[in-house]
């Protein structure tokens, strides 16, 4: 039929030619064929700025989870509880006792070990910003102007940490001066390194957040006398040196009856296997405080009390490990075992050579839980042994907590000592634990 002439134009067919009819004013700058309205858009912009106002609100949260109870301990530490208790416990340490000394003062190894943790820790900041890692520091070698801000931040922590060490020590009212004055260097001198990119409040404000936390880090860290008083009363040095021994022995131990016994489990085939494997697991069912008598007991006729090896034998084993890394095993693909049996594998070049390389992540994340484990151990520990030359570091930290109240911020301070190999873990590790115990979560 002739189109009628007064009809506004439009894209028409007959039904049998498979076109769609459609307005106009959807045919010519619509949001079809065209760009998206003015409306449309801005609700769109306003979305995704409010999601990232509420993704950083909530880490903003997260964070103040998790270091403020950190930041209360580090004042209760270096504060004497009497003195801040009558200043009316400020947020704010009260009453600190400093070391009258420079940064080249307290020794060779003192000097070389505060200076090669504000070089690395300088360094990881401008590889994260650079999008590189301490395990591939390209990045970082590659950029005069990165190192530099290395250098030179070390340099003015040096510099200026001795300073503020010197009037805080004295009492004077520079302090704060110099405090401000070592942080703005800091800042200035990682800045250098991040560059002026846009939007330009970015660089400024991680500057200023690296200045902050160096210059708080190193002032309290190895200015404060606190630190000494705690290392030397509770003798925390030879008690984190068995603890250190205790947890790797444990940890090695775990892993490897862990794996082999989650292989049997996932690989092999025996009579009652799924009985023995719930039999296995409802040891998980039972706490330590159940069956410590009769351990003691077997410790003690054995002749185990104040060694190593009633610390570590009965935990060389664990149902967990087993578990975990036998739900790891049974997500490597079946065609891998029986290709791997026609090459004239055994069991044990399928185990080393295919399932632990293809469940590492599990293994890994096993790993750092079996020595926090270990480490953290205290009620074992307390019952198997009664020599003081044989304690652990959990055990030192009772014997400093239950003398001098009057000082007793000391043994806050030797317990944030003793808590410093499980952060470091944790932050080394940190990708390997969220890996491990997200694997085979998604699945296609």
């Amino acid at each position: 039929m002739p189109a009628d002439p007064g009809a506004p134009a439009t894209a028409t067919a007959l039904p049998d030619e498979g076109v769609v009819t459609m307005p106009a004013d959807d045919v010519i700058g619509g949001p079809i064929h065209g760009a998206p309205p003015a409306a449309v858009a801005g609700r769109s912009h306003a979305r995704r700025v409010a999601g990232l106002v509420g993704q950083y609100a909530l880490l903003v949260v997260l964070a103040a989870v998790v270091l403020l109870p950190v930041a209360f301990a580090v004042i209760q530490a270096l504060s004497p509880p009497f003195p801040y208790i009558n200043e009316g416990k400020p947020l704010h340490p009260v009453a600190v006792q400093w070391k009258d000394r420079g940064w080249l003062d307290g020794g060779a190894v003192s000097v070389v070990l505060r200076t090669l943790v504000v070089v690395a820790a300088l360094a990881w900041v401008q590889l994260r910003a650079a999008g590189g890692t301490l395990r591939a520091p390209a990045p970082l070698v590659r950029s005069p102007r990165r190192l530099a801000a290395v250098v030179a931040g070390t340099v003015a922590v040096a510099a200026l940490a001795s300073q503020v060490w010197s009037a805080a020590v004295d009492r004077s009212t520079s302090t704060p001066a110099w405090w401000l004055a070592t942080i703005a260097a800091v800042a200035a001198t990682q800045l250098v390194g991040f560059g002026l990119h846009r939007p330009v409040w970015r660089p400024l404000l991680l500057a200023a957040l690296v200045g902050v936390a160096t210059t708080a880090i190193v002032v309290v860290a190895f200015g404060a006398a606190v630190w000494n008083q705690g290392w030397d009363q509770a003798r925390l040095g030879p008690a984190m040196t068995r603890s250190l021994v205790v947890t790797v022995l444990i940890t090695v131990a775990q892993v490897l009856t862990s794996i082999l016994a989650a292989y049997a489990f996932a690989f092999l085939r025996f009579p009652a296997k799924t009985l023995l494997f719930a039999l296995f697991m409802g040891t998980l069912l039972l706490p330590i405080e159940v069956t410590l008598l009769a351990n003691v007991q077997t410790i003690r006729e054995l002749g185990w009390i104040n060694s190593n090896a009633g610390l570590v034998v009965p935990f060389a084993a664990t149902a967990f490990g087993t578990f975990l890394i036998r739900q790891g095993f049974r997500g490597v693909p079946p065609e891998i075992q029986d290709a791997t049996r026609l090459d004239g594998y055994g069991h044990m070049a399928f185990l080393w050579r295919f399932a632990v390389p293809l469940t590492r992540p599990v293994i890994a994340s096993f790993t750092v839980i079996a020595a926090l484990n270990a480490w953290n151990q205290y009620l074992w520990p307390q019952a198997v042994i009664d020599d003081s030359r044989y304690e652990t570091a959990q055990i030192a930290l009772k014997t400093i907590s239950a003398t001098d109240v009057a000082n007793a911020n000391v043994g806050v301070a030797a317990a944030l000592i003793v808590a410093l190999p499980v952060v470091a873990l944790l932050l080394a590790f940190q990708r390997q634990i969220i890996r491990g115990l997200t694997a085979g979560a998604v699945k296609g």
